[in-house]
């Protein structure tokens, strides 16, 4: 499973187009290429809507026992 601070980790670095580090897991392999899927179809959709910054972020983690 990959926690709140390693998603961020991953956004950033699917939205500055950086690549991601050799010694990444499938699973963050995965998530990455998830995000930069998702975070293209964003631009493409705020672009056909008129939004001039959006904005593709990762909320912190909530604290608590939600089960």
């Amino acid at each position: 499973m990959i926690s709140n601070k390693k998603w961020q980790k991953l956004l950033a670095l699917a939205t500055s187009g950086e690549k991601l580090p050799n010694d990444a897991t499938e699973e963050e392999k995965q998530a990455y290429e998830s995000l930069i899927r998702d975070y293209k179809i964003m631009l493409k959709t705020a672009k056909e809507q008129g939004i001039k910054n959006p904005e593709m972020y990762i909320p912190f983690e909530v604290e608590g026992d939600f089960l």
